[in-house]
């Protein structure tokens, strides 16, 4: 049957795999040096793709068996120049929610629409605007870019009849494409309308012919596989990055790593404190508690600076009633509330949109 499946590569790789695919003579002043291990040279991977066709290609295949889908959540090592570098929308190491699908040309349009349908599935739960770049090559600079006129021909013209299948939003941009095939490039806007590219679908015909990739067809010939990159996310750093800048910080709740923070007044409460925490953490709240020996103005104000959407203020008396005092971030007291009546608010609170 067909496979699908999570693997992990090494985080580093002979020199001989970029010689294959083409990195080492277009992509070499991304890469970091090379280090010789027993008499031959290696290179920390600056992307997944090699190592998941050496997987693909460790085993014979039959048209019965595609589409081989491989998915890993990949850290990469690119050296990128120091003047470039930028908080976490562009550093040296991150990570990808790579996978490389091997199919045959028949299934290429429906492997596509499934992995932009994801894509697609990411922007619509984060609520994000999007707009579709179709990267094509520079058919005045062809000399940069890998395979032959007929499989660029042929690559660009099923993704442009994708994404009009799709009723996609697209513009095309010339020159945009990686060196071995067009791709489907995903950009958004953050809330001050500054322009992220984040997730990607690419086709390549180019990496099957280098590595020699094949799959016997019902014909029982030999046949060359399409392989789809895609990374719905891009890169998780940059896509973090992005939601911190669009949101200011202030995430929506179901979003927020720490949603509710609970603050005791003194140690006279620690008990019935450590008690609502257990009930929180029970109802799947993210949620933790503040027990320094501060001020509670000053665990107010911390918590207000991590941007925590909820507070729960605890002193003597909303132990005694048996009651949590509610502050949101931003907004200040919403007043005593039951632990049942904040969970019930909570619910409707941390609803995605």
């Amino acid at each position: 049957g067909n496979l699908s499946g999570c693997v992990a590569i090494s985080t580093l790789a002979s020199e001989d795999l970029y010689k294959i695919s083409g990195h080492l003579e277009n992509y070499a002043e991304n890469m970091y040096s090379p280090m010789e291990i027993d008499g031959q040279n290696y290179r920390a991977k600056p992307m997944n793709c090699p190592g998941h066709i050496m997987i693909y290609k460790s085993d014979m295949h039959s048209y019965r068996d595609l589409p081989v889908r491989l998915a890993e959540f990949g850290t990469v090592y690119r050296y990128e120049q120091s003047g470039e570098l930028s908080g976490l929308s562009r550093v040296r190491g991150f990570t990808q929610d790579d996978a490389h699908i091997y199919c045959t040309h028949e299934q290429l349009k429906d492997e596509l629409i499934n992995a932009i349908e994801l894509t697609q599935l990411v922007f619509k739960t984060f609520g994000m605007e999007v707009k579709t770049r179709l990267s094509f090559r520079d058919p005045n600079n062809t000399e940069k870019y890998a395979g032959t006129d007929e499989m660029w021909n042929q690559a660009e013209r099923e993704i442009q009849e994708v994404a009009d299948m799709m009723g996609l939003d697209y513009f095309i941009g010339v020159g945009e494409a990686a060196f071995y095939g067009p791709k489907f490039d995903f950009i958004v806007r953050d809330a001050i309308g500054r322009k992220w590219q984040l997730g990607t679908v690419q086709v390549d015909y180019v990496m099957p012919e280098r590595f020699e990739l094949e799959y016997t067809g019902a014909d029982n010939a030999k046949h060359r596989p399409v392989i789809i990159h895609r990374a719905p996310l891009g890169t998780h750093e940059r896509f973090i990055g992005f939601l911190l800048e669009h949101y200011a910080g202030k995430f929506p709740v179901w979003l927020s790593p720490v949603q509710v923070k609970i603050l005791p007044i003194s140690d006279k409460v620690a008990d019935y404190s450590m008690g609502i925490f257990k009930q929180l953490k029970e109802a799947g709240v993210r949620v933790e508690i503040d027990n320094r020996v501060e001020s509670i103005g000053k665990k107010i104000r911390d918590a207000e600076l991590m941007r925590v959407p909820y507070m729960l203020v605890m002193g003597e008396k909303d132990a005694a009633a048996e009651k949590v005092s509610v502050r949101r971030q931003g907004e200040g007291d919403l007043g005593q509330q039951s632990v049942k009546e904040f969970l019930d608010n909570f619910k409707i609170w941390a609803k995605r949109e």
